[in-house]
Parts: C-alpha cells; sequence; structure tokens
C-alpha cells in the first residue's frame, strides 16, 4: 500500500512539473511572444530546476527522511504555483518595460516564475526513492521503477494540458488546479504521518480549503472592453471593442479590426496593401489565402469581386468560429474556409491559383515552414503560369531588424524573377530600420513592372481595397538593391526568430 502511495504521488508530481512547463508558454506569451527564445527559456529553466532539485532532494534524503518532510515539499510548491496567476502580469510588464532584449526578456521571466517551484518539485524523486528503498539491494529498482512512473506523469501532464486543458479551462484555472492538485497531494501523505497536538489531516485541509476559496472567490482582471478571452490550441485569443471597431488580438498583437458601421472596409493599412495582387494581376479568378484572422480580407474581395473563387485556410479551428460569431465573415458559394496548416493545405490541394496572400502569424512571428525554399517551390507549382505571391511580414526594411525581409525575399528569388517591397506602414516621417509592416509580391514575369504602372492599375480598381490616396503605393515602394547579407531560408535551416530579433 505504501509502495502504490508513493508511485503516486511521483506520478502526480511529474505531471504537474509539465503541464506548468506547457501552460507556462501562454503565460509569457502576450509579453514575449512565442518564440524560439521562450520555448527555450523555458525548457532551459525546468531542466535547471530538476537538475538543482534533484541533488537538493538527495541531500535531503540521507538526513533523516519522513514522510512530513515530504509533505512540506508537496505542500510549498503547491501554494507558489497557486499564487502565480496573481504576480505573473506584473512580473511580465515589469521585465518588459526594463527591456533586457528578446533573449533574456523571457529567460528572467521564467526564472522568476517558475524555478523555485520547480526546484521542490525536482526533489520529489530521489526523497520517495530514499522513502521507498527498504533494503540496500533493491535502491536501484526502486529508483528506476519510480523514475519511470514519474516520466509517465510528465508524459500524462504534457498531453493533458497541450491537448484538452488549455482549450477548455483558461491559463489562470490551470495554473490554481496545479497548485490545488499538489495540496491535495500532500493529504495522501497524512496516513503515513503521525504528529502531536494538531491534526495535521485538518491543518493541511484547511490550506487546501484556503486555496480552493481563493479561487473561487478572487475576481478576474477584465477590462471593461473585452467582449471575448478565450485560449485555443495555438493562441490567448481576445476580443475588444470601442465605438468604432472590434480587434482580434493573438497574445499581445493585433491581429484583425472590423468597423462596426462597414464590417467589410478594410481598416487596418497592411491589408490595403495586401490588395496590391489585384494590381498585378487584375485578371485573377481563384485566390488562395493562408491565415484567416478576422477574416478582414476574405470578407472584402468575397464582396468586391464576386466571381473569384477564394480558399482561406486558417490553422486553428477556434479562430474561424469567432470570425463567423463576431467578425461577419461567412462561406458561400465563392468563399471556403479551411481548418488547416496553410502548408500542408498546398500540399493536398490540386487546385492552382493566380494569386497566394501567406498572412499567417503566430503572435508576431510567420511561421517558419511558411519562408522556406521548399514551401516557395510548392506553391509555385500550386500557382497558374502567371500566378504570383503576395506575402505580409512584420519587419523592418532596412537595418538589423529588415533581416527577416532580406532572408524572405532572397529565398524567393531562387524561385520567382522579379519580387516588390512595400513598406506598408511607412509615412514619410518614419524610417525604414523601424518595424512594420512590410507587403513582399513575388512574380515570374521576366519584365519587371514599373510602380507608375501599378500604381495606375491599382487607381483603375480602386473598391477601397488601396491605400488613400493611391499614390502613398509609391511612397511605400522600395526600389533600392536587396542587400543579400543574410541566408537562404530552407526546411533544415530557416532562423527566423533569430533573424527578426537580431
Amino acid at each position: 500500500m505504501v509502495q502504490l502511495l508513493l508511485n503516486f504521488v511521483v506520478f502526480i508530481s511529474g505531471a504537474v512539473l509539465m503541464s506548468l512547463e506547457i501552460v507556462g508558454s501562454r503565460v509569457l506569451a502576450p509579453n514575449f511572444g512565442s518564440s524560439i527564445f521562450v520555448w527555450g527559456s523555458l525548457i532551459s529553466v525546468v531542466m535547471a530546476a530538476l537538475s538543482i532539485g534533484y541533488y537538493w532532494g538527495g541531500w535531503l534524503s540521507a538526513r533523516e527522511p519522513s514522510y512530513g518532510k515530504l509533505l512540506v515539499l508537496l505542500l510549498i510548491p503547491g501554494i507558489l504555483i497557486f499564487f502565480l496567476p496573481f504576480i505573473y502580469p506584473a512580473i511580465n510588464d515589469w521585465i518588459a518595460g526594463v527591456d533586457f532584449g528578446n533573449r533574456l526578456n523571457p529567460l528572467i521571466a521564467c526564472s522568476a516564475l517558475f524555478l523555485l517551484p520547480g526546484i521542490f518539485l525536482g526533489t520529489i524523486s530521489p526523497y520517495v526513492i530514499r522513502l521507498a528503498a527498504t533494503q540496500l539491494h533493491t535502491v536501484g529498482s526502486t529508483a528506476g521503477t519510480l523514475y519511470a512512473v514519474s516520466t509517465c506523469g510528465s508524459i500524462c501532464g504534457t498531453l493533458l494540458t497541450a491537448f484538452y486543458l488549455i482549450p477548455v479551462l483558461g491559463v489562470a484555472n490551470i495554473i490554481h488546479a496545479l497548485g490545488i492538485t499538489l495540496a491535495c497531494l500532500s493529504l495522501v501523505v497524512v496516513p503515513l504521518v503521525r504528529l502531536r497536538g494538531v491534526s495535521l489531516s485538518r491543518a493541511v485541509a484547511t490550506v487546501s480549503l484556503a486555496l480552493g476559496s481563493l479561487n473561487l472567490f478572487w475576481p478576474p482582471l477584465a477590462w471593461a472592453k473585452t467582449i471575448l478571452q478565450k485560449e485555443t490550441f495555438y493562441h490567448r485569443i481576445r476580443i475588444e471593442e470601442d465605438d468604432e471597431a472590434r480587434y482580434m488580438y493573438f497574445d499581445r498583437t493585433l491581429q484583425s479590426a472590423m468597423n462596426l458601421k462597414d464590417p467589410t472596409a478594410l481598416r487596418l493599412i497592411y491589408s490595403r496593401y495586401t490588395s496590391l495582387g489585384f494590381a498585378f494581376r487584375p485578371d485573377a479568378k481563384k485566390m488562395l489565402i493562408i491565415g484567416v484572422g478576422g477574416g478582414s480580407i476574405p470578407k472584402k474581395v468575397q464582396k468586391e469581386f464576386p466571381n473569384m473563387e477564394i480558399d482561406a485556410v486558417e490553422i486553428d479551428p477556434e479562430v474561424i468560429k469567432i470570425a463567423k460569431d463576431h467578425f461577419s465573415i461567412k462561406e458561400g458559394k465563392n468563399l471556403r474556409l479551411h481548418a488547416l496548416d496553410g502548408r500542408l493545405f498546398l500540399t493536398r490541394t490540386q487546385n492552382q491559383y493566380d494569386i497566394i496572400l501567406l498572412d499567417a502569424y503566430f503572435t508576431d512571428a510567420i511561421p517558419f515552414h511558411l519562408t522556406t525554399r521548399e514551401f516557395f517551390e510548392l506553391a509555385q507549382k500550386k500557382l497558374t503560369p502567371n500566378g504570383i505571391i503576395v506575402a505580409n511580414l512584420i519587419s523592418a526594411v532596412t537595418g538589423p531588424s529588415g533581416k527577416i525581409v532580406r532572408a524572405f525575399v532572397r529565398t524567393q528569388r531562387q524561385i520567382f524573377p522579379q519580387t516588390y517591397v512595400f513598406a506598408a506602414r511607412r509615412p514619410d516621417n518614419v524610417s525604414l530600420d523601424t518595424i512594420q509592416n512590410v507587403i513582399v509580391v513575388a512574380t515570374r514575369d521576366k519584365q519587371r513592372l514599373d510602380i507608375k504602372e501599378i500604381v495606375k492599375r491599382a487607381a483603375a480598381i480602386d473598391k477601397g481595397l488601396f491605400p488613400d490616396p493611391i499614390q502613398d503605393i509609391a511612397v511605400a515602394y522600395f526600389d533600392r538593391p536587396i542587400p543579400e547579407d543574410v541566408p537562404i531560408l530552407t526546411d533544415d535551416y530557416a532562423p527566423t526568430d533569430d533573424l527578426l530579433n537580431p
């Protein structure tokens, strides 16, 4: 019976730790994004915490181990974890405000939030091994069994959190639940412990009840203008509304906006530059849009070009649902919505398109597999003979922060002879070194199209698709040579996070 209880303890503690690591990505995303730096920081801090915890747990186990001490080792991280949702927004805001850099910001935040609870959880396995091993010759088999059980718990915690809990419960509720789980887990140890005076079970029950009460009665922080918050497998989605418009955010980044009085109008400036594809291919009949968001672009194209066949692909099915429910996008005979990864859709589809619009983002970073030479080779096969690719990038045009644009363009030029770059948010007084929306158009034309001709074609179409005044297209056009001081992006080597945050 004792062995079974101890196995249960290490299983649950392993599950809690890995669940905390997975949900930690959502804790950090609003302030620091979801880049490789965030995940590298999370993994490193958890591994460091385990290393320290293993050592400390081994040291403690050699000094009069007891079930009472094990109870404390479970209860303390439970309390620490439970209170994380009350403090992490302020800690993250402070770190982001001071700004230690794109690499150090998430590392410092991870260390501040997860290192100490992780250390305590790391002590559990070596401490339990000492309690469970009754004889010297059984230490090896006992250790092997318990570490296997702990690892199984970690696997279950990872899958349960990633596949089910995040979309259902939300970040704060998950973290509270993890803390309460550890507090309740300490109750498993109660039958093995005897204390003088005060009943241990009553004390632990009181602590657990207090934690549960906090979870029930602590009011959630909310903004009056927020009409929806939802955790999905991919994002923390927030919908806000003012008197004029409704906005969709992925984590910290604005993704879409809709005028309440004119739901099909292109409110965000960058979306008017993505329409440049029609200036290059005014006779387009089929269009693929990778990245739906609130659906501003497919809605506008659907309205202005009723004979256009549009496939719009979005990896997150919840985004599509929210776009339908809150942003007035409707499927019809000329608009089909697909919940699928954009590259996977391209691989599977038999269609060919006149325009492929790439507007897919995870927070503020484009998925790397949509930037590589292999991706553009695939896309080329799915284009009509005169088909083009239009891509929205968040980057500078020049300077250190423009490396991602330069790498993107250099990679495209391996496949497409002509590329055109537009700083979509650039008024005359904003430097090209400033991070902004940058629209890149790639064509297979041998002859380069003059910017005057592009503006002329856009003016002939108009329909509220393009910037106002139309001459802003010429202002945004970047006609200087693009340096090749960056790598060609491939499936094997595409350091997009590093290029975006040099």
